[in-house]
């Protein structure tokens, strides 16, 4: 039985779909080549047995795929091949549309965000398996309904000797040469490394350009493929208008800092006299190495609690493990609730917030998104309407740009709203972290290292910013830091690590005096004991 054209679209989209999820699920516990080498194996077992099945020829003895017609639509007939090409042009331009209107969304931003920092996304409560499974499904069923056009284009071809897997990486290479990640980048590609050819196939500048060599070292000279020259040009541009225009405007007045910008629409439940934060023996093991053994400490509400300790004391990988990000035993309860056996996203939607050492954020998203994507943690963007801009998706996406304004003021970046990421200093990327954590609304912040690689006279204007987070957000914090007057000012109170272990816990006063913690990471030169005693001018050291 031959199904008319339009549903056996829909029908070959939905088998895409579904197919994509199946290779999909396995494929979500590996990451980077081995994800390659999953999608690629599915393709040469595609090519060698499945496309001969009959299924797909229509017969056990058949080579080649059923004719099929051609569609009829609006009274149109696309018999014809130029009327099926503009149909084709048609359907390219509303699969374009339709990316381009799931790239401005959250989903589009969360996916983002899981391929560049899967752990970071996590923090931001987003599930990667979620995005991840998205993104196969999406691409399935959009590959599908291409390959549905396809095979109406080309009257009975035969599957196996034309979806190749040597096509297959033809695919991918032209994405990568327009340039991943964005929208255009795949048709930009398309059109330079088969449209070129066509239209100028006779100039040897063009082959050359076109050929295996022009494009290694297209991508040689320009990782990101075409776009990164487009974006470099639009950055150009940009920055020129950017400094004509600040030159004319007249400096702004001072201003006083207005209130952290929250919202109450997430709701965070704290059971009555619970410690936010409590840790009952907890052990993280590599192979033979006990990197934590056995630490316990608690945090109570609103208290700022310092780690300290030599590199390699495990205080890292205490946060990891209270962040779900490497797996521990013992008792890890957040904000009432025991998150011991539940996933980093899901720990997060608690009410967990956490900074990294090494704040990398989102390198291919602009400020404004990398917020917009911490924003996730108080309206989730939902597939459907995502994709197709109907309700309530205008609205929370008009809403997250609002917040997301309102908190680059508040930490005084309005200019780099619409910076990439990776164009910023170290000292700008832990503020947009800040930013981010107040974006999530969290109630427990932990904070690895957050002046890190940040100049000195940068650090002095963390102390006042974090101490007004936290006042603000009614928030507990965990800090790891080396900057010893910054940690002994703020903190309320001090744990020292020492492999893995707690060697000392108290005030700050308390610990800076205790012999273990002089030997251990003060050392015994009085000048270091006594710099650990400068106290900054804050609310903690008076």
């Amino acid at each position: 039985m031959q199904l008319p054209w339009g549903v056996a679209v829909l029908v070959a989209t939905a088998i895409g779909l579904g197919a994509a999820l199946l290779i999909g699920l396995p494929a979500l516990r590996v990451h980077g080549l081995f994800l390659a080498i999953i999608t690629l194996a599915f393709s040469v077992a595609a090519a060698s047995w499945l496309f001969d099945q009959g299924a797909f020829t229509g017969s056990e003895f058949a080579t080649t795929t059923p004719f099929m017609e051609p569609p009829v639509i609006a009274g149109i007939d696309f018999g014809d091949r130029r009327s099926f090409y503009f149909l084709c042009l048609a359907c390219l331009a509303l699969m374009t549309a339709v990316m381009a209107r799931v790239r401005r969304t959250g989903l589009g931003r969360s996916m983002i965000a899981v391929n560049e920092n899967e752990d970071l996304a996590a923090a931001s409560t987003i599930s990667s398996t979620r995005m991840k499974l998205v993104a196969f499904a999406l691409s399935g069923g959009m590959a599908a309904f291409a390959g549905a056009l396809f095979i109406t284009l080309r009257v009975e071809l035969n599957p196996a000797a034309t979806f190749t897997t040597d096509g297959s990486l033809r695919m991918i290479a032209t994405a990568v040469i327009g340039g991943i990640g964005s929208v255009a980048g795949p048709i930009i590609g398309a059109l330079f490394v088969r449209g070129l050819p066509v239209a100028f196939g006779d100039v040897e500048e063009v082959q050359l350009l076109t050929s295996a060599i022009g494009l290694l070292l297209l991508l040689m000279y320009f990782p990101g493929g075409l776009m990164q020259i487009i974006y470099a040009g639009r950055d150009a541009v940009l920055g020129w208008a950017d400094r004509r225009l600040s030159a004319r405007e007249e400096a702004p007045a001072p201003v006083a800092r207005p209130a952290v910008p929250t919202r109450a629409s997430r709701d965070i439940a704290v059971p009555e006299g619970a410690a936010w934060l409590h840790l009952h023996d907890v052990r993280v093991r590599f192979g033979g190495n006990h990197a934590v053994d056995g630490v316990s400490l608690a945090v109570q509400p609103g208290e700022l609690v310092g780690i300290i300790g030599t590199n390699g004391a495990g205080k890292s990988t205490l946060m990891n493990a209270i962040g779900g990000f490497v797996p521990s035993t013992g008792t890890i309860e957040v904000l009432g609730h025991d998150v011991s056996g539940l996933p980093s996203h899901r720990r997060h939607r608690l009410g967990l917030g956490r900074g990294f050492q090494a704040a990398h954020l989102y390198p291919e998203l602009t400020v404004r998104e990398t917020i917009m994507v911490a924003l996730e943690a108080r309206e989730r963007s939902l597939v459907v309407p995502s994709i197709t801009g109907l309700p309530p998706s205008p609205g929370r996406e008009r809403r997250k740009r609002a917040d997301a304004l309102e908190l680059i003021d508040f930490v005084g970046l309005g200019g780099y709203a619409e910076q990439f990421v990776a164009n910023l200093s170290t000292g700008t990327r832990r503020i947009v972290e800040l930013s981010c954590l107040v974006a999530a609304d969290a109630k427990l912040l932990l904070l690895d290292e957050p002046t890190g690689g940040v100049a000195q006279r940068e650090t002095e204007a963390f102390a006042p910013l974090i101490l007004s987070i936290r006042e603000e957000l009614g928030a507990a914090m965990v800090v790891i830091e080396h900057d010893m007057p910054l940690i002994m000012g703020i903190s309320d109170r001090v744990y020292c690590l020492e492999a893995g272990q707690v060697i000392a816990e108290g005030t700050p006063t308390v610990v800076r005096d205790d012999p273990l913690v002089v030997a251990s990471y003060l050392g015994t030169d009085e000048r270091a004991i006594q710099r650990s005693g400068g106290l900054v001018d804050t609310p903690a050291a008076q």
